[in-house]
């Protein structure tokens, strides 16, 4: 009796650790994967993801990936609303330039791309005047970023601070990943030890995306 009740136990997780297994499987939703990346602009493990990984998987796949950069990390706000990141005041100055810049480019993802790897390539971090050459490297006029850094600017936060505050509470560490809007810590563990594999496994299962070989 006591045999049986043991081989059932053990039956029962392994069934429990198989269905959360298969729970956290990331998949396509329409042949799509929209990935959202929560960063903040001092970040060293940020910076090492976007250069080692985002780039060379969004190369890969970016037929197949809507990408969100959601420049706001641990950020939280004082009693008189007043931000407070994580590395200080340049830290929050560099994400709203981030805000603005991501939202002028808002629709063009090559260059969303290309900005952000400007700014978390070396020497890191860009943070103040490094932030603004990023921009400027793009197409963008500093005018217009600096119109948006004391006016619109303050419209963006709000949606970043509410895409980032669940995510960072259940993840845990910038930078955090969530995959078509669900906040999986399982999903982000995985993508942060390697996104490429964990995007071409997803594609893989969906015969609509043509993807049939993957490098663990």
């Amino acid at each position: 009796m006591r045999n049986t009740a043991k081989i059932m136990y053990i039956a029962f997780v392994f069934l429990f650790l198989y269905a959360s297994s298969a729970d956290s499987a990331l998949q396509t939703v329409n042949g799509t994967i929209h990935m959202r990346i929560g960063t903040t602009a001092a970040c060293s493990d940020a910076a090492r993801f976007i250069q080692s990984q985002v780039l060379q998987t969004y190369e890969l796949y970016k037929e197949y990936l809507e990408i969100e950069f959601v420049p706001w990390g641990r950020t939280t706000r004082d009693a008189e609303g007043n931000l407070n990141c994580q590395f200080g005041e340049n830290d929050c100055w560099a994400n709203r330039v981030q805000r603005c810049v991501l939202g002028l480019l808002a629709g063009n993802t090559d260059v969303q791309m290309k900005y952000m790897l400007c700014e978390f390539s070396p020497p890191f971090p860009a943070l103040r005047q490094r932030s603004l050459l990023c921009a400027q490297s793009v197409g963008l006029n500093v005018i217009e970023v600096d119109y948006c850094m004391t006016t619109t600017g303050n419209a963006l936060e709000g949606p970043a601070e509410l895409a980032s505050t669940a995510a960072v509470e259940a993840i845990r560490f910038i930078p955090f990943i969530v995959f078509n809007n669900n906040i999986s810590v399982n999903q982000h563990v995985q993508a942060y030890s390697n996104l490429r594999s964990t995007i071409c496994f997803a594609l893989a299962d969906d015969p609509t995306t043509g993807i049939t070989y993957c490098k663990i």
